[in-house]
């Protein structure tokens, strides 16, 4: 065997050198799932769960290693029925995985570090760091680790012998379910102070019944800033996974300098099949901001609500350039839009928002959002964000709770 190449299936084995860079993560880890397929995991734990912590994994180690020679890293896989393990090494100076703050807590949410261990942690059924941190192992199993394994989310052994006590320990696993999911989504959506030229807020107020709303800001090659806002559809840990996996594709995708279409057609690639399987859909709004430029480039997959909003307080819609992923096809289309920079505001924001603001159907939200937005336009970012949260902490609404997600970006 070649070093990097699997080595014979029936060794329950394979070795894969991965070069130090991160457009090198995702054909690493299809291959690694590909060799693991006949371990006999139950299929949305080998292609949710596995995926997004291998993803971490390999990220954490090729962000942050920082090792000798070319700062490949190794990963080493092990298959036996019912359980995959997955070693991922790299030779940097390593980490203190004890000292990483909990993100369950609320005054360590919007920390920007431990976000990949929080994913191994939870979405595996272990995660073991050597003692210099440069080293972890993962596991995953389909008979679980028993009743509070966080990996097995929702899937915990019931072993009692009456319908009551099944119940209630349905609607135990259903609650560890829905924190988890919630812990997941408030986790993974990143802090907004550190992306430079731009003024932003935004915000996600999960509903009770948590979904997979998430945005994104990202700082760009050559002064540029990537804005992103989506919406997967369903509710709990699924969807929450599925976010999670778009985040960590649209990352990788967006940082390689994609132009929009460019980076949904990679994001359809990561999750298509996953919503197709899942039968969920995902609607999805990527723009970038270049630097001085008097227009942004978009691509749209079905995200209705996304709006350039003009010094005079005249919202200019974006519309759609395709369908949602998970319903439409790939290739996706792109399409401009005027934008004067240090002058108009970008608005982007979803159903939950509109829906729970809205006195007589769901056109009269959106419209509430708008006019709010036109009246405070003036303010900062993050005041205009909190009079639109303020207004919907306030209504009543007439439609079944969602989450409510907005972003407002002006550009210096």
């Amino acid at each position: 065997m070649e070093r990097g190449d699997p080595v014979v299936r029936a060794t329950g084995r394979a070795v894969l050198d991965v070069p130090g860079d991160i457009a090198a993560i995702e054909e690493a880890v299809e291959r690694a799932v590909e060799f693991c397929a006949p371990a006999g995991l139950e299929r949305d734990r080998l292609r949710f769960n596995f995926r997004v912590g291998l993803t971490e994994a390999l990220s954490n180690a090729i962000l942050f290693g920082g090792g000798e020679d070319d700062g490949s890293v190794r990963v080493e896989l092990r298959i036996r029925h019912g359980e995959v393990r997955a070693r991922v090494s790299d030779r940097g100076g390593g980490f203190d995985p004890a000292a990483v703050p909990d993100p369950r807590l609320p005054e360590n949410l919007l920390k920007p570090s431990g976000r990949g261990v929080f994913l191994m942690r939870a979405l595996m059924d272990e995660a073991r760091f050597n003692e210099a941190g440069n080293d972890v192992t993962l596991v995953l199993r389909n008979d679980g680790a028993g009743e509070d394994a966080p990996g097995r989310a929702g899937g915990a052994a019931v072993r009692d012998r009456g319908a009551g006590l099944r119940e209630n320990a349905a609607a135990d696993a259903m609650a560890r379910e829905m924190q988890l999911a919630h812990d997941l989504q408030m986790k993974l959506l990143p802090p907004l102070s550190r992306v430079r030229g731009v003024e932003a807020a935004a915000r996600v107020v999960p509903a009770e019944s948590v979904g997979g709303d998430f945005y994104q800001v990202l700082q760009l090659s050559g002064g540029r800033t990537g804005v992103m806002i989506g919406d997967v559809s369903g509710h709990g840990f699924p969807a929450a996974l599925i976010m999670a996996l778009v985040m960590s594709a649209a990352a990788m995708s967006a940082q390689q300098g994609g132009a929009p279409a460019a980076v949904l057609g990679s994001l359809d690639s990561a999750v298509g099949e996953e919503l197709e399987s899942t039968e969920m859909y995902l609607s999805l709004f990527y723009c970038v901001m270049s630097p001085g430029e008097p227009e942004l480039a978009y691509a749209n997959a079905g995200h209705p609500h996304a709006f350039v909003i003009d010094p005079g307080g005249t919202a200019r819609r974006l519309p759609a350039t395709d369908p949602p992923m998970g319903i439409g096809e790939a290739p996706f289309r792109e399409s401009r839009a005027k934008w004067a920079p240090g002058e108009d505001l970008l608005l982007l924001f979803t159903d939950g928002l509109s829906d729970t603001v809205a006195r007589r159907g769901r056109m009269c939200g959106e419209d509430r959002v708008l006019s709010a937005v036109a009246e405070n336009r003036g303010r900062p970012a993050v005041e205009i964000l909190d009079r639109l949260f303020e207004m919907s902490a306030r209504a009543v609404p007439s439609i079944p709770a969602d989450d409510r997600t907005a972003v407002v970006v002006r550009a210096g």
